[in-house]
């Protein structure tokens, strides 16, 4: 730290309105004072906008502001070097201060833009756009695994008879679907990610319940085609689990199966030549049986 014994120095004050004025300085905790001979004050200049204007081994310049209306000339190095050290300690305590006012100001903003509802939707559009179809069937994967103390039917079992029968609506219906029959709570089917459709098994029990399951994988296939799945799943997760996946993170997801696409049909479903008979039907309530 710079050390300055004397108590005042000479210099020489100018302003645009007066002749040069030989003066008193003396240095307080904030400011410079500037006095004339008589000791009356003329001037005070805070530390934080002082600056050094220009330096020679007989004399430095310093103004108030940068306007330069006014400059003092200091003859005394010490004394130089002690009001450059007082300026520049002034301006960083300054700059301190004004940090938190800073750091307050920028967390305002981001707030208001975390919490937006533009933010919200540009996340989760960036982060469908950034799964694969693989990792989206890894999604849907973690979903399912997340049921527990539910029945369901054996998924391998179902699936191969469905599309190892002669071609028809069912088998063309559920291309690239994997169908779930499952003790559902509710009567809506619910799409994952990746394809995997759950089907309440009651509709096994009814008697257009072909016709039915052919709507819902229907559906599923459109909601597949246009992203449905996925977006439902990312639309119900938090902004910072969204953040933390876009940067390559997912184990913050929420993976609850009521994060997928529901599929219900509004009425009776339209009836059809099925080409799956209730012989196969019947086959398949077999092989399902809970």
């Amino acid at each position: 730290m710079v050390s300055y014994s004397k108590l005042e120095v000479n210099g020489e004050w100018n302003s645009h309105s007066n002749e040069p004025t030989e003066v008193l300085i003396t240095f307080g905790s904030i400011s410079l004072n500037i006095l004339d001979k008589r000791g009356e004050p003329l001037r005070q200049w805070a530390y934080s906008s002082t600056f050094l204007k220009t330096r020679e081994t007989s004399k430095s310049m310093f103004c108030p502001d940068m306007e330069e209306t006014e400059s003092l000339y200091i003859f005394d190095q010490d004394a130089v070097n002690q009001l450059i050290f007082l300026c520049n300690k002034t301006k960083r305590r300054k700059i301190t201060n004004l940090f938190p006012w800073f750091f307050l100001f920028i967390l305002l903003i981001f707030s208001s833009v975390y919490f937006s509802d533009y933010f919200r939707k540009v996340t989760e559009k960036l982060a469908a756009s950034i799964t694969s179809d693989e990792q989206e069937s890894n999604l849907g994967n973690m979903m399912f695994s997340e049921i527990s103390g539910v029945s369901h039917c054996d998924i391998k079992k179902v699936n191969d008879y469905i599309h190892s029968s002669d071609k028809n609506y069912l088998s063309t219906a559920s291309r690239n679907i994997e169908l779930i029959f499952i003790n559902l709570k509710k009567d809506s089917s619910i799409l994952f990610p990746g394809g995997k459709l759950l089907v309440p098994y009651s509709i096994l029990e009814e008697k257009d319940g072909v016709f039915k399951l052919v709507e819902i994988t229907k559906e599923a296939k459109k909601a597949i085609k246009n992203k449905k799945a996925i977006s439902k799943f990312f639309s119900d997760q938090t902004n910072k689990s969204l953040l933390i996946y876009i940067f390559g993170n997912f184990t913050h997801l929420n993976f609850d199966k009521d994060n997928g696409f529901s599929i219900s049909l509004d009425g009776r479903p339209e009836a059809f030549d099925k080409g799956f008979t209730n012989k196969k039907w019947l086959k398949l309530k077999k092989i399902c049986k809970l």
